[in-house]
């Protein structure tokens, strides 16, 4: 659920014909990449400390870092930072950011679970260090600051503002940025279920919560992440094909109950 500009940035600045280098990417200091840009919003403001939510952060967060625990190098750590409208997203060394709204408009466990599953899903697939592999460390650096006014830009489920997509060849990063939004949504789904504790179809939920509050969406060429419906879709056949997995979950529509 990473509508941030922040992997688009990467992708546009390291561009797909970069991504040859793709094996190189373990090699990055990922946590120290993680170190450098939480410092940064930390100076900047945007990273709260204080909130309220940070119970109900915890309390689910807890348990999705623990499931992810045996395949990311390093703790999975969320924080919650400033910004107007739901957001999320992932930073390579182990951080999840949240923003406020999204804590808000996720009505329950189940949701904010999907949420954070998703991003983790990012970080065990290590998809934001594989786009930053092709760039100089210290260009990397730069890069992160550079794009901090972004990362706040636009609803995670809404239609998210456009960064440096105006040409064919930006809408071939736009196309790869669906497809590791779509990996994310997978493997989110299978983090949320292997928590034994959460209900994947949250995930649903929230996306349908997300149309409701920020409308469907742009024409999905422009955008760099799925369709909501496209998204809620692929999760509906992702779980009926795999009842092993799923099958003891159901849809109660509990979308619909606020149980915070």
């Amino acid at each position: 659920m990473q509508r941030s500009a922040f992997v688009k940035s990467l992708v546009a600045m390291v561009g797909v014909s970069q991504l040859a280098h793709i094996a190189a990417a373990l090699a990055l200091d990922e946590a120290d990449i993680g170190r450098q840009y939480f410092a940064q919003l930390r100076e900047s403001g945007d990273l709260l400390f204080d909130s309220v939510y940070y119970e109900h952060l915890n309390e689910v967060g807890s348990v999705i870092a623990e499931t992810v625990r045996p395949r990311y190098e390093y703790p999975i750590r969320f924080y919650i930072v400033r910004g107007d409208s739901a957001n999320a997203f992932s930073v390579p060394g182990g951080n999840i950011y949240v923003n406020e709204p999204l804590l808000k408009l996720a009505k329950n466990r189940d949701e904010l679970a999907g949420v954070l599953a998703h991003e983790s899903g990012h970080m065990v697939l290590h998809h934001v260090a594989k786009h930053m592999a092709a760039a100089n460390k210290m260009n990397t650096v730069a890069t992160v600051g550079s794009i901090l006014a972004q990362v706040f830009g636009g609803p995670l489920g809404g239609a998210a503002a456009q960064y440096g997509m105006q040409n064919a060849g930006d809408r071939v990063d736009a196309n790869l940025q669906r497809h590791i939004e779509a990996q994310a949504d997978e493997e989110g789904a299978r983090i949320v279920a292997a928590t034994n504790t959460f209900n994947p179809y949250g995930m649903i939920w929230f996306f349908q919560t997300m149309t409701a509050t920020y409308g469907a969406g742009q024409v999905a060429w422009t955008r760099s992440h799925p369709l909501d419906q496209q998204r809620i879709d692929d999760l509906h056949n992702e779980m009926s094909a795999d009842p092993a997995t799923f099958g003891k979950f159901k849809d109660t529509q509990q979308r619909d109950v606020a149980y915070w």
